[in-house]
């Protein structure tokens, strides 16, 4: 212990009488230690960087300090990956979660980077690769925080894919089983996304049948429409050929002029009602066919209103 002591005693003595001097060569020494090993610098850099939030210097600065051996471990390499993720760096970011997998099988951040796979996957587009990861992170970690994130980015694969049927349960079972957790809002959000998307098919499907009816009817409504003004055009040109025929003059050349007019015009009159088809009295009845139409709007309504299979 002596002979420990009178060896610090020269450095004690110094810091004493030389304050300044002892700092500025301790400076230097540490100066001199992160110059001879800049990959540590960058260590400590890429940890500020993290805490930043600034994704992309924290991405390059790790990647630096990790290309040192000495300086790798689960939490740094954690820490990157995490950092790709949010830099939306996500292929990068799957390969660093394979290299993890293998080097820490065993480290407390693997099952959250089993997680991050199956966001990744997601968001590379990979929705099929996505569900299956996910899928095993639920099974193998049922009890973890992160389990009704995992559940929402499976509905949100299939929701993504318009697979609204297998994304509602989920997103149902989000509500109920996890209403504190962070994801339950945006889980209710989607839900009602579907109901609003399903109500709105329901609404187009029953305007295209009440549409078709409606045309069906307004052109029966004017066939017929036109059939009566032909109708009625035959009758009067009848009536005034009943009713002139007592002035008619034979021989006069304008008389006989207007008798072939009329002719022609009784022939195109005549030729019409044959082409014109015929129909049923419930075919030419406008009033029937607002009727139809307001039975089919009533039952429009009634689908509408009725929650059962939007729920």
């Amino acid at each position: 212990m002596k002979d420990f002591s009178k060896r610090l005693l020269p450095f004690v003595l110094a810091a004493l009488i030389f304050p300044r001097s002892f700092e500025c060569a301790t400076a230097a020494r540490v100066g001199s230690y992160y110059q001879e090993n800049p990959a540590r610098e960058a260590l400590g850099a890429a940890y500020n960087a993290y805490r930043s939030a600034d994704w992309p210097s924290a991405v390059m600065l790790f990647r630096r300090a990790l290309s040192d051996p000495q300086n790798e471990s689960d939490s740094a390499l954690y820490m990157l990956i995490m950092a790709g993720m949010n830099s939306k760096s996500y292929k990068a970011a799957y390969a660093d979660m394979a290299y993890f997998l293998q080097s820490y099988p065993d480290s407390e951040y693997a099952p959250l980077i089993k997680y991050q796979q199956g966001r990744s996957l997601f968001f590379m587009g990979e929705f099929d690769k996505a569900v299956l990861a996910l899928s095993d992170f639920c099974h193998e970690h049922p009890e973890s925080e992160m389990y009704a994130s995992a559940l929402f980015w499976i509905a949100e694969s299939f929701y993504t894919g318009y697979n609204f049927e297998q994304a509602r349960p989920l997103y149902e079972r989000i509500v109920d089983d996890f209403p504190k957790d962070a994801k339950a809002i945006e889980a209710k959000y989607r839900l009602d996304a579907i109901n609003q998307r399903l109500r709105e098919e329901k609404l187009l499907y029953l305007l295209q049948q009440t549409g078709e009816s409606y045309l069906s009817s307004k052109e029966n409504y004017e066939k017929a429409l036109r059939r009566y003004e032909l109708e009625s055009a035959m009758g009067v040109t009848a009536r005034a050929e009943t009713s002139d025929g007592a002035a008619q003059v034979d021989g006069n050349e304008s008389g006989q002029e207007d008798a072939k007019k009329d002719g022609a015009k009784k022939e195109l009159v005549r030729r019409e009602i044959v082409e014109t088809p015929s129909g049923s009295a419930a075919d030419y009845s406008f009033i029937d066919a607002l009727a139809r139409l307001k039975k089919s709007a009533a039952e429009a309504q009634g689908l509408l209103d009725d929650e059962g299979g939007a729920k």
